[in-house]
């Protein structure tokens, strides 16, 4: 039997100990073992992960978003119902100063007066059985009443003193119209007492003496003389409104207070009249 030589490769004679080609002990050749081969390393095998589930943050955000909006509607419901229910209790704060103060309607049946109050309220005194106490507030050009259930169109007249309202819509439950006049007596209907003395030096009608509680906004000051001109002032001479006008003066009347008459020569007579009654108060003659 041949074999090879493990160190030279050449051929093996059977029954030889040794290489002819290059003397190894083929003997030890024959004891060694050949080197078994490794097997080669199994690759491993890449397992394909599941894909992970997605991310829930869009779905929280929206209902967290739809949450929100949930609460901001309930809250808005909530403050209509609250307005609604409260009704009178939270009457208007923003008011048209050309209607604070006290008014006088007169009818053929009985005469009222009319309070409209800076924080937005009004009474009727005596009150009726169609219109009581309640809220006033001037809403575009209409005067409405009681969180604006009802609306009249109003119109200023007699350089602001007296007003009249014509009802909107068509409700049979409320007047029509209404006619008031502007009172600065708490609404009684008595003529003021009135003393005035004549300043010629000055130009002057100077109020001696006046009742309590009547308003320059109640006089109705007339002259003679129509190119006569005329300013009401206080005690310091200071204007309380332009020349030719009392409407818009709501202070009261008092000692010291004055007509100062102008841009006219020779006499002028001073007439004032109380508009609530219409009585004549004194007419004064002052020399220009």
């Amino acid at each position: 039997m041949t074999n090879q030589c493990t160190e030279c490769g050449a051929e093996l004679l059977e029954g030889s100990k040794f290489c002819t080609a290059c003397g190894k002990n083929v003997e030890q050749q024959l004891e060694q073992p050949e080197t078994p081969m490794q097997p080669e390393p199994e690759q491993p095998v890449e397992q394909k992960q599941a894909p992970a589930p997605p991310k829930p943050k869009k779905k929280l955000k929206k209902k967290w978003l739809m949450g929100v909006l949930v609460i901001i509607v309930v809250a808005v419901i909530g403050i209509i119902l609250a307005v609604y229910l409260m009704g009178e209790s939270e009457p208007p704060t923003v008011v048209d100063s050309r209607f604070v103060g006290e008014w006088q309607q007169t009818s053929d049946l009985s005469l009222s007066v009319w309070s409209f109050n800076n924080d937005g309220t009004f009474g009727i005194a005596p009150a009726s059985s169609i219109m009581g106490n309640g809220s006033w507030v001037v809403s575009g050009n209409l005067l409405c009443f009681y969180n604006k259930t009802l609306c009249y169109s109003f119109l200023f007249t007699n350089n602001g003193d007296m007003l009249t309202l014509n009802k909107t819509g068509f409700s049979t439950n409320y007047p029509s119209s209404i006619i008031l006049s502007k009172t600065g007596l708490q609404g009684t209907t008595q003529t003021p007492d009135i003393q005035c003395s004549i300043d010629a030096a000055a130009n002057r009608v100077i109020i001696e003496s006046i009742d309590p509680n009547v308003r320059w906004s109640d006089i109705e000051i007339t002259t003679n003389n129509v190119n006569a001109t005329w300013q009401v002032q206080d005690i310091n001479q200071k204007g309380l409104a332009r020349i030719g006008v009392t409407s818009t003066i709501t202070v009261y009347m008092s000692a010291g207070d004055s007509i100062f008459v102008m841009t006219a020569i020779g006499d002028v007579t001073v007439t004032l009249t109380f508009k609530p009654t219409n009585a004549v108060l004194g007419h004064w003659t002052v020399n220009v």
